[in-house]
């Protein structure tokens, strides 16, 4: 398994793209977009997997976009772009008041309807083509660790398959890819997909499953009117698996 830090995507002489994976002898089939969510006694991981024709054709990441575009459109929100969508701050009812007053932050209508912005989007989730959803949670006191336990099962599991795939993991504020199944021939860093710009809307997704999913399983007090998202609008996510 071979790991390396985000990259600019290298562009080919004359404008054109080179093709992903181009060093590897095996096509990816999948490429997993993770995020951690979580406390000191669990930590939640949660995925999206994606089949890596609809990856590679973007399919997924506009679909994300198109989301993102009905957010910036909505009158009754306060969402720009180029604003990071981060699932804690929106259960908390966290973003810009509608008004220019001295409040420093919204009002409690306006606090009801970006906490739905998190129903939303998990529910764009659930209708992302070609894309599945899944879950891991363990005793993990740190993220770094839990990651670890994530990308080992994954490339564990492609492994016995014979099979090839990618991971894109958030760890703090760095987005780090992985080769889950590097034999018999590891791919260079340089030939894999590792522009940020196309994946910051899929780690915002990955992020909106593992909070909520964390929401599910713990059942914290003040996040109780959430606690049946996930179960109720991805019935068929897999796991939990236990890292």
């Amino acid at each position: 398994m071979n790991t390396f830090a985000n990259q600019p995507l290298a562009h080919a002489a004359g404008g054109d793209t080179p093709p992903i994976f181009t060093g590897a002898n095996i096509r990816p089939v999948a490429v997993y977009a993770a995020a951690l969510s979580g406390d000191r006694s669990l930590t939640m991981a949660g995925w999206l997997r994606i089949d890596f024709d609809a990856f590679e054709s973007k399919a997924v990441t506009a679909a994300w976009a198109e989301f993102r575009e009905q957010l910036y459109a909505d009158p009754t929100l306060n969402i720009r772009r180029g604003d990071t969508l981060r699932a804690r701050k929106l259960a908390a009812g966290q973003g810009r008041p509608l008004s220019h007053s001295a409040r420093r932050g919204p009002n409690r209508a306006e606090q009801s309807r970006y906490r739905q912005v998190l129903r939303r989007g998990l529910a764009t989730v659930a209708d992302l083509p070609d894309t599945t959803v899944g879950t891991a949670h363990g005793p993990h006191t740190t993220g770094r660790a839990a990651a670890s336990a994530l990308i080992e099962r994954l490339s564990a599991r492609h492994t016995a398959d014979g099979t090839s795939a990618l991971a894109v993991i958030r760890m703090n504020t760095a987005a780090v890819w992985y080769d889950l199944a590097a034999a018999p021939a590891p791919a260079p860093p340089e030939s894999l997909p590792c522009a940020a710009d196309a994946t910051d809307g899929l780690l915002e997704a990955a992020e909106f499953v593992a909070y909520c999913a964390y929401q599910h399983h713990a059942r914290p007090h003040n996040r109780r009117f959430l606690a049946d998202w996930f179960a109720e609008l991805h019935p068929g996510a897999e796991g939990p698996l236990p890292l």
